[in-house]
């Protein structure tokens, strides 16, 4: 009995999400050259990456990402949570998961601004992450159909690298600093959770993340819909805390890209450390640690 060609669509589909999503970017491509469309994203798309995008940024875009780093390091980041919860407490813990929410959101904010950039797609390395991002705008339901793993796998490598680096200048002995470290990672696990949720239509019928959205701790589905309005430029933050005092930075302030990339390049580098001493500060003071 012969599968009905809707059928086959599905179980292709299923098998591999990111196979899928990239024949529907190049129809898309395809058919903004019909119609002699100048779209910069479109444009960047249709050129095959080189050096798998660090030199080029451009197809494949869908790529399955290794599930290996995402329990590697989920593993790690928790390992050094639960011994500063040892060398501590449960309510330093708890300070820190508080603050960690908001300092995430300020990054994902400077993140989501350098990244939807279209003037950024044409330089290396940062390029292809970019055209991630922007390719987003025209599958916003790309987070759906991939597994939630792949999905977080796009931190992998950004990951690592910050988890070296932090080994490689940091006091790995001080429990606070162990705690925002931990929790950076997860809290970004968190945060691409939060936008994956902000695509799904069934998450306003979830009675967890409705009273997350309610309580301010995950992004508004309003919000972000406001973000995927062309021209993409205003509530840019995943948890969307944040989201008035970027926008009234990004519009009343200045929308100079070399400041936005100082920016996130910065905190990006330097977060961990930042946050450690505000923490280690607050946590002082009321007599935590």
């Amino acid at each position: 009995m012969c599968k009905h060609p809707n059928e086959t669509v599905r179980l292709k589909e299923a098998a591999d999400p990111n196979d899928f999503l990239e024949q529907q970017v190049q129809k898309l491509i395809r058919k903004s050259k019909k119609s002699k469309d100048d779209d910069p994203v479109l444009k960047i798309a249709s050129n095959p990456k080189i050096y798998d995008g660090i030199v080029r940024a451009g197809t494949p875009i869908y790529v399955a990402r290794s599930r290996l780093p995402v329990l590697l390091l989920s593993t790690f980041s928790a390992a050094m949570i639960v011994s500063s919860i040892y060398e501590t407490n449960f309510a330093a813990f708890f300070c820190c998961v508080a603050a960690s929410l908001i300092f995430y959101d300020f990054l994902s904010g400077l993140l989501h601004i350098v990244f939807d950039n279209p003037a950024n797609l044409s330089i290396p390395i940062l390029g292809q992450p970019c055209l991630e991002f922007q390719m987003h705008h025209h599958f916003p339901n790309d987070l759906v159909r991939r597994d939630f793993l792949d999905v977080v796998g796009d931190l992998n490598t950004v990951g690592m690298l910050l988890t070296l680096f932090s080994i490689s200048v940091c006091d790995v002995y001080n429990p606070v600093l162990r705690y925002m470290g931990g929790l950076k990672l997860f809290m970004a696990y968190y945060g691409q959770f939060s936008h994956r949720s902000a695509h799904t239509p069934s998450s306003s019928k979830n009675r967890v993340i409705t009273s997350l959205r309610t309580l301010g701790l995950m992004i508004p589905l309003e919000k972000h819909r406001a973000h995927h309005t062309p021209p993409h430029d205003q509530d840019f933050c995943l948890i969307g805390a944040l989201n008035p005092l970027f926008n009234f930075l990004y519009h009343k302030v200045t929308r100079n890209r070399y400041f936005w990339m100082a920016a996130f390049f910065s905190y990006a580098i330097l977060g961990i450390q930042v946050e450690t001493m505000v923490m280690e500060k607050l946590l002082t003071n009321v007599g935590l640690v």
